[in-house]
């Protein structure tokens, strides 16, 4: 990849958090930002080469996975039955990655260390296979064959977490088939026992794991493409989830993310529409409730919400990525809780996004999954 960049720029002048007017320029994606307070301009230029993966790359996320201090990324390539590890260069590009088999259509990916030896492995849903597949990570930032753990009909997203208390990585599953979540509780080896199903809304498509009512053990919420909106299950810290309790959004919701919105301490929730073309925003009470949704219009077609402090203001941003409206929208969090869309920017095929700091200059970098051309698309973000 090199480091040219297009000419072509998008200008908005917003009002932030604090009440300072920013401006917002993007160049064919979506918004990064600073990990502390930007009093200038923050300015995003896309590189002109990107970072080839695979055919239909529908989710990435960013780690150290070989352990050299820059961060890589990991593309989920639903088409081609496989992940794409690409290593980091340190300046926001990134050099040939290598590709690893999985399960049938792998819809997301997560990353932690699931064998307790301090490297980060790798977890897919395969929602064609009934599977997740674990691929170990040898120490160098290379991955061995992936092995399958059987789990329910069209798994559609993972998270990872600590269910149990007992210091391993575990992972749930959302599981659109059997309309529900499965907990897999992590040994320390690479291993996992199999908890069984938990009933959620109809057809999960998206999942997270957090603390919700602040007793030191983790949640999980799932969002339904279906029509039973937003479930939270509360952790019972042993491995158990209770009962789902429902929270009605608009319908066919692809994709959940969670941050602090309102900068008040407790755990909120994002999530997106396609079927009403909306960014919904449920507010944590700290007590494991949540307000009243309260949406945004996005472009055509949102398929993912991510999360990051853009703006370096202590509140958590929101990144949608629209699929026919070939866009990634920033959305700025404030203390009251209110979203303020920053800018619109042109993204090809976007079905993922995500923010870091790709080459160390402190300002949050995007990459994007391109799931038109099979790669991932970087826009440096600048502060000036």
């Amino acid at each position: 990849m090199n480091r040219k960049k297009h000419a072509r720029t998008y200008r908005v002048a917003v009002v932030g958090a604090t009440g300072l007017a920013l401006t917002c320029l993007g160049a064919g994606g979506p918004a990064s930002a600073t990990s502390g307070d930007c009093d200038g301009s923050l300015s995003y230029s896309r590189l002109d080469t990107s970072a080839t993966a695979s055919t239909n790359t529908r989710h990435l996320v960013f780690a150290d996975v070989d352990g050299d201090g820059t961060t890589d990324i990991v593309a989920a390539n639903l088409d081609a039955d496989s992940v794409t590890v690409l290593p980091g260069e340190g300046d926001g590009t990134f050099s040939t990655g290598s590709t690893y088999a999985v399960g049938t259509h792998p819809y997301q990916t997560v990353v932690a260390d699931v064998d307790g030896d301090g490297h980060p492995d790798l977890a897919t849903a395969d929602f064609g296979g009934a599977q997740v597949s674990i691929l170990l990570n040898n120490g160098d930032g290379s991955f061995g064959a992936a092995t399958a753990l059987e789990v329910g009909e069209a798994p559609r997203a993972l998270a990872a977490g600590d269910l149990d208390g007992d210091g391993n990585a575990d992972l749930v599953v959302a599981e659109q088939g059997p309309n529900a979540v499965r907990v897999l509780l992590g040994n320390g080896d690479g291993t996992f026992d199999d908890q069984g199903d938990t009933a959620t809304g109809s057809q999960p498509h998206g999942i997270v794991v957090a603390d919700f009512d602040g007793d030191g053990a983790a949640d999980v919420a799932t969002a339904s493409v279906g029509s039973d909106g937003v479930s939270v299950l509360l952790g019972e810290g042993t491995g158990g989830l209770g009962s789902a309790t429902g929270y009605a959004t608009a319908s066919r919701l692809y994709s959940l993310a969670h941050g602090d919105f309102d900068g008040d301490g407790t755990t909120d929730l994002a999530t997106v529409s396609n079927g009403s073309n909306t960014l919904d925003v449920l507010l944590g009470e700290g007590d494991g409730t949540f307000e009243t949704a309260a949406e945004y219009a996005t472009p055509s077609l949102p398929v993912a919400v991510g999360t990051a402090d853009l703006d370096g203001d202590g509140t958590t941003d929101v990144l949608v990525s629209s699929l026919k409206g070939n866009s990634v929208t920033l959305f700025q969090g404030s203390e009251t809780g209110e979203l303020t869309q920053l800018a619109e920017l042109s993204a090809t095929g976007a079905y993922d996004a995500a923010a870091a700091d790709l080459d160390g200059d402190g300002v949050r970098d995007i990459a994007v999954a391109n799931s038109s051309a099979g790669q991932v698309d970087v826009f440096k973000g600048a502060c000036s």
